[in-house]
């Protein structure tokens, strides 16, 4: 009976034995094939920040590419505008040159219309028949035909003189000691100053090498 027992016992003890065996046989495919997936998503892994990396480095590329392009489009855009304006100064000058020339002639043909008035309502009233003096006005005043646009010019010159003083006064009380003139100024250009002021400021540590705190 008892042989009979251990035979038994053996036979369960082989079957788990087959069984483990089997199953230690599945779960080392199983590892084996992981591995190699494990490895192959690693290559793979490895292959795609390698690739990322790359590409990052080629933005970075790009972007310094594009920063250096989109400058040198602005130098480009700012050396037209200037040109531009240069041109529109010489043009401005010759027409002031211009505008002088014909103020002059202006000038003359006032004092030559004063004296052929003189003439004429001289002359005119020896025979009896004085001129109108209501034409006297029109002799002393500005030819209709140029009053508009000659106000016109007269304000926007006033307007740029007073501008240029006013830009002056702020430029001076900016470069005054401490800002102290800076309160002399009228109130609305007292702001300006003060702008001005901490410009120059910043200006003059770029200029010694100093970097903002």
């Amino acid at each position: 009976m008892r042989g009979e027992n251990l035979e038994r016992e053996i036979e369960a003890l082989e079957e788990e034995f087959a069984t483990l065996q089997a199953t230690e046989h599945e779960d080392d495919s199983a590892v084996t094939a992981l591995s190699a997936e494990i490895e192959r998503r690693s290559d793979r892994l490895a292959a795609t920040r390698r690739a990322l990396g790359d590409h990052e480095q080629r933005i970075r590329e790009k972007r310094a590419e594009l920063d250096e392009a989109m400058a040198e489009d602005a130098r480009e855009i700012f050396e037209q505008v200037m040109q531009d304006r240069h041109e529109a100064a010489k043009s401005l000058a010759e027409a002031a040159e211009l505008l002088l020339d014909r103020l002059a002639a202006l000038d003359r043909l006032r004092e030559a219309a004063r004296r052929a008035w003189a003439t004429a309502e001289s002359r005119g009233r020896a025979v009896g028949k004085p001129l109108d003096e209501a034409v006297a006005s029109d002799v002393e005043g500005e030819p209709e035909v140029m009053r508009e646009s000659w106000d016109r010019v007269c304000h926007e010159v006033r307007q740029r003189i007073s501008e240029q003083f006013e830009d002056q006064l702020v430029e001076a009380a900016a470069r005054s000691p401490l800002g102290h003139a800076i309160g002399d100024l009228p109130a609305h250009l007292q702001e300006l100053a003060r702008q001005r002021q901490r410009a120059l400021f910043r200006q003059s540590r770029h200029s010694r090498g100093v970097q903002p705190g």
